[in-house]
């Protein structure tokens, strides 16, 4: 509850996070991602979440409303309407440090919702969801256990003045409802200096529409 409270608090502030990211497991799933100017580095184990790790006392916002957290992320090459059954789309969830310092296990997390307000994940049934992986020459879906289009998918660290870019995908299938559609992605880190977990997040509006009528 700490963390969705949280959550509303930097949607309602900053406009970039979705309350529901608290509701994904409170274990990363094992993956990969890419590191800053390197190929992917795959992991063979789980991470903790990042608010139980014993150097953060808990969520930066949570003592400090006026927070923002160091680390920017941003959602590039989607659409503004996606055809449901048009087949993937494909765009870059980007994590950037301006900063000089040096930030190790970066979680990531991303997802799809049918809801502007608070965070309502689509079932897989319906909305896919991909993230590539250039190690493995790989796709893999960003799911929770239950079915849902949302998830922690893997972990990456930056330097100072790097960004991590990752490729991802979403298929919007011919079942899913026509209307609102918001994808989301963000990253859990340990802000060393406030001894606190930060959260840096980022959405991105979008309309699911009527595929085309093909006429003669």
């Amino acid at each position: 509850m700490k963390f969705r409270r949280a959550l509303v608090t930097v949607a309602t502030t900053a406009a970039i996070a979705p309350a529901a990211l608290m509701t994904a497991p409170s274990a990363f799933a094992a993956s990969a991602v890419p590191s800053a100017n390197a190929d992917v580095v795959p992991s063979a184990a789980s991470a903790a979440h990042p608010a139980t790790t014993s150097s953060a006392s808990g969520l930066c916002m949570t003592g400090n409303p006026k927070y923002r957290p160091v680390l920017r992320t941003a959602l590039t090459g989607l659409p503004n309407k996606i055809a449901a059954g048009s087949g993937w789309h494909d765009f870059t969830l980007t994590i950037d440090n301006p900063s000089q310092s040096k930030f190790t296990n970066i979680h990531l997390f991303a997802g799809v919702s049918s809801t502007y307000v608070g965070f309502k994940a689509f079932p897989t049934s319906q909305v896919s969801l991909q993230a590539y992986f250039p190690k493995i020459k790989r796709w893999e879906d960003v799911t929770d256990t239950a079915g849902h289009t949302d998830g922690y998918f893997g972990w990456g660290w930056l330097s100072g003045h790097t960004h991590i870019n990752v490729p991802m995908r979403i298929n919007v299938k011919k079942n899913a409802p026509i209307g609102k559609a918001l994808a989301l992605g963000a990253g859990f880190y340990q802000d060393a200096a406030h001894k606190c977990t930060a959260i840096t997040a980022v959405n991105h509006k979008m309309q699911i529409v009527a595929p085309a009528r093909h006429t003669r």
